[in-house]
């Protein structure tokens, strides 16, 4: 899985790297998911106990798979929030993004449910044999849990 972003909305600055913790990073995702219009995203837990204090994990359920607007929406919100999108040219469903020490990526799609047996404990999984809508996984820096892939 990965991310995406777009150049950040005119005009206002973008916030103080100093100030990224997890519960901003929660509020940046949350935020940048509910841009899509797409419905009401909502944070899960990872399965790794040590890796929840520095990572967040957001899921939007949607009945299709979002368009390219709604992740240049995401997009929009991110990099005027201070994030930095990374990598290439942007693709129309994912992206990466960094800020202060902390990697966000986001996807827009279908994935296999099992895709999700690493991301979100398992109380929380989505039922079904598939998910689609938005996955957005951030890891500060360091932390114990492996990286999306």
């Amino acid at each position: 899985m990965a991310a995406l972003a777009l150049a950040g909305c005119g005009g206002a600055q973008a916030p103080s790297e100093a100030a990224v913790d997890r519960v901003t990073v929660r509020a940046d995702t949350l935020a940048a998911l509910k841009a899509t219009g797409a419905g009401h995203p909502h944070v899960v837990p990872v399965p790794e106990p040590a890796a929840r204090p520095c990572t967040v994990v957001a899921l939007l359920a949607t009945q299709e798979a979002p368009r390219a607007q709604a992740t240049a929406r995401i997009a929009a919100v991110l990099t005027g929030r201070g994030w930095r999108r990374q990598g290439g040219p942007l693709r129309g469903d994912e992206g990466v993004y960094t800020r202060a020490g902390w990697r966000l990526d986001v996807g827009a799609g279908t994935w296999p449910y099992a895709r999700l047996l690493d991301l979100v404990a398992e109380e929380q999984r989505p039922e079904g044999d598939t998910f689609t809508g938005v996955i957005a996984v951030a890891r500060r820096d360091g932390c114990p849990a492996a990286a999306p892939g």
